[in-house]
């Protein structure tokens, strides 16, 4: 503070100090420049009035080159105090004579004014004046005078002296002055500084500046003091409010306890009801899937087979959605879990379409899905999740589309298809000829319980969260999601995601030659999917609309697809009977459809094709019509499911325990399928009676039961058990439960669980990890016998030879045993080896040469799967080596050597193919 006030007061007093001294200067500075000028015009006019006096005083003796009288004439000058030096130049500039001490004279002009200026003659102290001497009119020579000007200096001294005394009186008034101003303004800012600092030291704004008689400053004081109390009254409600908060915030804490403890009750309500409705929606829904389950795997016509088939995937969609609706709280906290699996793309598309082809005919719909042909067969993902968008896609599709069609397309987007990190990105698509969507609405159409009008709810139903979910899930999958829309037009959304290539686009047959084909199928979609299919294939389609003259065209047609209708009104227009039915004739009917039946039995239709189409249903018969092996009658018999083969055991007994009737009946005829002894309990009190009374080999309990539930039943188990020194029993849980559920079976002491619904394949492999297995059981058509099935010579020495083939024969009838038409499946395998693995080896030799260990070991791998799966043994494990040694850092040089062993074994592969193909289709023969 006191230097502060020090500070302010030294600036005002040499703000004053300055401003006089400055004036003093000025007029000091305008004195000497005037004294200066002064000076210099006299001394000039002395000097040339004293210069032309002797000029012409020494005329006649310079004429007449009289040094002696000119000297004499000089010597006069000398009585002049300050002139010191004379001479006389002649014209020629030759000295004539020169008088006085000065040693040096500057001849640079002649005209006086301006040689000497006053500033020069204050610095030199010293002037110089030349003037001509002239005689007759003409300059005869020139007169020089030097003179000092000590006096000049002397009076510019003395000027200075007197304006340094007149500034120091001045200074002194000025200090003065400035005490005085400091009493009358700097003070009272000081003193106002002071309160200043007062208050922001102590806080006290009750303090106030002292008021003063200056009006400037009385406003500063007053404006302060307002400020002051508008501070010092906001204060004072501070102080009341803060005397209240306290309060204010227990009751807003006993509020908001109140209010947790509410949502906890509630959220813990909801999962218990959540857990119930699982159980008790699960629970018969296990009876219905795993029945359906057992019936898909028995001895079925392919009609009623699909209807199981159906069912079961139905039945497994509808157990998506529940799991969906359950999972809901998590998509919405940021903890969806999803799973990353091998998946088929077009295994989805056609698993939604079946789910929702029912709906979609009933509506007069045409629904059709559409796998392009560069999406590869199997990719990473989260099968359920993309099934889950698919279907919510297709119902809102269905939904808003009273006619037209609906199409499903999946296909891998552009500059994806051959992508060397193996991945790429996956497009789904749902297309419809619905109502469309306003542009303006189309920004809006995936926020939650969005809807594009307000009357779709009324009209068409729905609570607009679908779309929600549908961009969360699509989000969780790292993809984006879209939509393309025109109102009265349709709509087309679309979603694609991320993801590695796993196995690339399945091998697409081509015809042999101009292949021509008739598609006379009801629907604005499914023959234009088919058509693509055909022309994939090499086949040029013609799609014949409904009532058309299709004469014409079967006459050159090699195929025709067509509905039953069809084939009733085109066998009605030929003349001498099936005789001149030259093309391949498939049918295409829907589900259920019993048309078909008579026209195979009559010979009219030579297959049958089911609607909803499949690519590969669709792939399998183009490849049946070029082998010319259609299935005629027996697409109509028995056939077996192609994965019946299942786990069996060797008689073991197990106790199964749950409370539902249909379910003890499902595991008691799944238990007996896999071979094994089965006893039912109702509930946990006889489950646990029953292990008392006798030691079983495994059991199978339920979770929730009434009386006491499988946790209950399993603890006391164990601790009977432990009493009686029992060897522990394996115990498997079988819960239906997925909220809250999942890991109470590990404290209750169960080995293992099983979730409701579960299938055949699912129950024996969780079992196999307790129990010893027996013989396997197959129930598919037995394998190829070859040595019954051939009755020619050829075909004999053929099997002789086959064992020194590169091909292991094993693997090769277990190929055979698989296929469940015409087609000669061990044949078409080689050949699509053949045409494969020849790409494969020339991409291990180009990675070989990049040095790129990773992509060597893939490639090997994918030549590896390949061979094995044809019988090529050899080559798999050369494959495997490479792969192995790839993985493990092996050096460049070991890798190539690895690499000519492949290639060598793959020669012999190649030199015995064609016997291997010859073989396996003299046998179909």
């Amino acid at each position: 503070m006191p230097k502060r006030k020090q500070t302010l007061r030294s600036r005002l007093t040499t703000l004053v100090i300055v401003a006089i001294f400055g004036a003093v200067a000025i007029a000091t500075a305008s004195s000497v420049l005037r004294e200066m000028n002064q000076f210099g015009a006299g001394k000039r006019a002395e000097l040339y009035a004293s210069a032309s006096i002797f000029a012409t005083a020494i005329s006649e003796t310079v004429y007449t080159q009289d040094k002696m009288a000119t000297l004499n004439a000089l010597r006069a000058i000398s009585y002049i105090p300050s002139i010191e030096y004379v001479r006389v130049n002649l014209s020629d500039e030759v000295t004539f004579v020169e008088l006085g001490s000065a040693t040096t004279i500057h001849n640079d002009g002649l005209k006086l004014f301006e040689e000497n200026t006053a500033l020069g003659m204050l610095t030199s102290r010293s002037a110089t004046a030349t003037v001509p001497i002239i005689r007759g009119g003409e300059t005869i020579a020139y007169l020089t005078l030097h003179a000092n000007t000590n006096s000049l200096s002397e009076r510019i001294g003395q000027l200075l002296y007197d304006a340094f005394v007149a500034a120091a009186f001045a200074g002194g008034i000025g200090i003065l002055i400035a005490l005085k101003m400091q009493r009358t303004i700097t003070q009272p800012i000081l003193s106002l500084s002071k309160v200043m600092s007062r208050v922001r030291e102590s806080g006290d704004f009750s303090m106030r500046a002292k008021q003063v008689e200056d009006e400037e400053i009385s406003q500063l004081v007053d404006t302060f003091n307002t400020m002051l109390d508008h501070i010092q009254e906001r204060d004072s409600k501070l102080l009341t409010h803060q005397r209240t908060l306290e309060k204010t915030v227990d009751v807003r804490t006993q509020e908001m306890r109140k209010a947790k403890e509410s949502a906890e009750a509630a959220n813990m309500a909801k999962s218990d009801f959540l857990a119930t409705m699982s159980h008790e929606i699960r629970t018969p829904m296990n009876g219905m899937l795993a029945m359906a389950d057992l019936l898909s795997k028995a001895k079925l016509a392919p009609r009623h087979k699909r209807y199981a088939e159906v069912i079961a995937k139905s039945g497994q969609s509808l157990l998506a959605i529940i799991n969906d609706i359950l999972d809901f709280s998590k998509i919405e906290a940021g903890r969806l879990d999803l799973e990353t699996i091998a998946v088929r793309p077009a295994d989805i598309l056609d698993d939604v379409v079946s789910l929702f082809w029912e709906r979609a005919a009933s509506s007069n719909i045409d629904l059709a899905a559409y796998v392009a042909a560069n999406t590869p067969e199997v990719v990473e993902g989260d099968p359920v999740r993309i099934s889950q968008v698919l279907s919510n896609l297709v119902n809102n599709a269905l939904k808003f589309t009273e006619e037209g069609h609906v199409v499903v397309s999946v296909s891998l987007k552009a500059g994806h298809d051959e992508a060397a990190s193996g991945e790429g990105v996956l497009e789904f698509s749902v297309s419809d000829t619905g109502v469309g969507i306003a542009k303006e609405k189309q920004s809006a159409i995936f926020e939650a319980f969005a809807q594009a009008d307000q009357t779709t709810t009324r009209r068409y139903g729905g609570t607009g969260l679908g779309l929600a979910i549908c961009r969360k899930l699509v989000e969780a999958m790292q993809g984006d999601i879209g939509l393309t829309s025109k109102p009265g037009k349709g709509s087309r959304f679309f979603f694609s995601m991320k993801t590695k290539l796993l196995s690339p686009p399945p091998f697409i047959r081509k015809a042999e030659g101009e292949k021509r084909a008739v598609v006379a199928i009801d629907g604005d979609a499914t023959p234009k999917m088919l058509a693509l299919y055909l022309r994939e294939s090499g086949v040029i389609p013609h799609i014949v609309e409904k009532g058309a003259d299709f004469g014409a065209h079967i006459a050159c047609a090699d195929m025709i697809f067509a509905s039953p209708a069809f084939y009733h009104v085109y066998q009605q227009t030929i003349s001498e009977g099936k005789a001149q039915w030259i093309p391949a004739r498939i049918c295409v009917c829907e589900l259920g459809d019993t048309a078909p039946d008579e026209l195979v039995e009559n010979g009219v239709v030579e297959d049958i094709l089911l609607a909803p189409l499949s690519r590969k249903e669709v792939m399998a018969q183009i490849g049946r019509i070029f082998d010319d092996t259609l299935r005629g009658k027996a697409a109509l018999v028995n056939t077996e499911s192609a994965g019946a083969g299942h786990l069996v055991f060797k008689g073991q007994h197990v106790l199964a325990a749950d409370d539902s009737a249909v379910n003890r009946e499902v595991v008691q005829e799944a238990l007996s399928r896999l071979n094994l002894q089965v006893t039912l309990a109702g509930n946990g009190k006889e489950a646990l009676a029953l292990a008392q009374q006798q030691e079983f080999d495994l059991v199978l309990m339920d979770c929730s039961m009434p009386e006491m539930d499988g946790f209950e039943a399993t603890m006391a188990l164990r601790a009977f058990e432990k009493h009686k020194g029992r060897m522990r029993t394996p115990v498997i849980a079988l819960t239906a439960h997925v909220a809250g559920k999942e890991d109470d079976w590990r404290g209750a002491g169960m080995d293992d669980y099983l979730t409701k619904p579960f299938t055949l394949d699912s129950l024996s492999a969780v079992i196999a990890n307790y129990l010893e297995r027996g013989a396997d059981k197959e129930e598919v058509t037995a394998p190829i016998n070859m040595a019954e099935s051939t009755h020619n010579a050829d075909a004999a020495a053929a099997i002789a030879v086959q064992s020194e083939l590169a091909f292991d024969r094993t693997v090769l009838d277990q190929i055979a045993a698989m296929q469940t038409s015409g087609v000669n499946l061990p044949v078409r395998a080689l050949r699509l080896f053949e045409e494969h693995s020849r790409d494969g080896l020339r991409t291990l030799g180009a990675y070989l040469k990049t040095g790129d260990k990773e992509q060597i070991a893939r490639a090997a791998h994918a030549l590896k799967s390949m061979s094995v799966n044809v019988g090529a043994r050899a080559l798999g494990e050369a494959c495997a080596a490479v792969e192995h040694a790839a993985r493990e850092g092996a050096s460049s040089k070991e890798l190539v050597a690895l690499c000519k062993t492949t290639a060598n074994i793959y020669r012999e592969a190649l030199r015995d193919l064609p016997a291997a193909i010859n073989l396996y289709q003299k046998i179909a023969a």
